[in-house]
């Protein structure tokens, strides 16, 4: 059961860093992380977070923003903020 909703959290996460990034297919075809993938630098980074705070109904403290840098660290910081 817990590996089913951390799946779905990745799904979304991934959707909506790519609608936030506007990438297309090709440009999501390695793994999604900050520095690495176009447009994901620190403009970017507040793009992708105001994102995921939309998609998931959560705020994230300001001290944990610079750990969301790929989809585990995106996945981990969810499940945190909906445990509260």
């Amino acid at each position: 059961m817990a590996d089913s909703i951390e799946k779905m959290i990745e799904q979304r996460a991934q959707q909506v860093i790519t609608r936030a990034l506007r990438l297309e297919g090709t440009e999501t075809s390695s793994p999604l992380r900050l520095g690495s993938t176009p447009g994901w630098d620190s403009m970017g980074h507040m793009m992708v977070v105001m994102e995921l705070e939309k998609e998931f109904g959560t705020t994230f403290p300001t001290h944990r923003l610079p750990e969301l840098v790929d989809i585990p660290s995106i996945v981990r910081a969810v499940q945190t903020a909906g445990s509260r």
